[in-house]
């Protein structure tokens, strides 16, 4: 049986409605209409000063909005208090009772939630990997079991909404991989409605069911991962998506779409090539933008291979051309000078 859509499913578990936030004169959100469905896990992707992290402190109700309204499972919420709003918050540094034991700040963390967990603190303590710790103080555990411990606590609290702010930011990524995809599988497993502050791409793509792009105070995109991936309305957006980031193009004359003055994206991953040779004295240079596709042939002036992958770079004109691949069967045919023809399949326009 497929798991249900979570982004289809009834009343939103968050709902901002025309929320403004001023700190100082400054206008840090700005006119916010956003939802976030029941059981889904939302990431809120953007670079540093975009507002995501004000936006969860207005949810979190550890500020309050200048204007506009927030609703919480249904309810009008933006004047509650933070314990009124059933909502746990994990943070970038890990919240612990550094005087208590590992196992006591578990019990405490379920007496102060009132929640009666029933099995759910030994399932959490094996899974999150915790059971050899249970007498160690916060002190003396390791970055990674200190954060473990911090979602732990979480979960324990059975609260409908969890909010989490880059938790795993300052961990190495052999620990974060395994550690989110925990909390995917409890967050699916439980129902929870997740809101995740991140600027890793590949993480909220990991994660989410659907992601919002922030910006100088707005949100300026929302949607499911393909589409805002394939189709940003921003070039901001855009270049916030996928690594290695996105290249721009614009050219009057080499475009035959409908729109000749339009910035061309290209991400270095959609690449395929199509031929290499060694070059007449007389081999043409081209870039041929259409509304779905792109094509150039250029020179071979530098390649590499770096973590398996290849990275060409191809000169078209003035314009120097990044395709990164697994390009294995022409890698024997590939040497600096070479004729080089290349297609992308996804253009970005804007």
């Amino acid at each position: 049986m497929s798991t249900p859509d979570p982004t289809q499913c009834g009343e939103p578990a968050v709902e901002l409605r025309q929320i403004s936030f001023d700190y100082r004169g400054t206008v840090v959100l700005e006119d916010l209409q956003w939802q976030v469905s029941r059981g889904e896990f939302h990431s809120l992707l953007g670079s540093s000063g975009s507002g995501k992290t004000t936006l969860l402190k207005l949810i979190a109700g550890l500020q309050r909005p200048s204007k506009g309204h927030l609703w919480l499972m249904g309810r009008e919420s933006t004047k509650a208090s933070s314990h009124q709003r059933g909502i746990a918050l994990v943070g970038q540094t890990a919240a612990t009772y550094d005087h208590l034991s590992v196992s006591e700040n578990l019990k405490l963390a379920v007496e102060l939630s009132g929640s009666k967990p029933r099995g759910l603190q030994e399932d959490l303590v094996n899974q999150f990997e915790l059971e050899g710790v249970l007498g160690r103080k916060p002190s003396e555990l390791s970055g990674g079991q200190l954060q473990r411990l911090a979602i732990v606590r979480a979960l324990l609290s059975e609260r409908s909404i969890l909010l989490m702010d880059e938790p795993l930011a300052h961990l190495q990524e052999s620990l974060r991989s395994p550690i989110r995809k925990l909390l995917r599988r409890w967050q699916q497993d439980r129902g929870l409605t997740c809101i995740y502050v991140t600027h890793d791409s590949q993480e909220a793509f990991e994660l989410s069911d659907r992601i919002s792009v922030m910006g100088d105070g707005k949100i300026l995109q929302t949607g499911d991962l393909q589409s805002v991936y394939r189709r940003p309305s921003y070039k901001q957006v855009a270049e916030l998506l996928g690594r290695p980031p996105v290249q721009w193009y614009r050219s009057v004359q080499w475009c035959r779409s409908d729109r000749p003055k339009a910035l061309v994206g290209l991400r270095p991953s959609d690449w395929r090539v199509l031929s290499v040779s060694w070059p007449q004295e007389d081999c043409q240079e081209i870039f041929e933008a259409e509304p779905q596709r792109v094509r150039v042939t250029g020179r071979l002036v530098s390649l590499q291979q770096i973590e398996s992958a290849d990275w060409w770079e191809v000169q078209v004109s003035s314009e120097r051309i990044l395709a990164v691949g697994s390009y294995g069967a022409w890698h024997n045919e590939g040497r600096i000078g070479s004729s080089v023809e290349l297609t992308n399949a996804h253009p970005i326009w804007l």
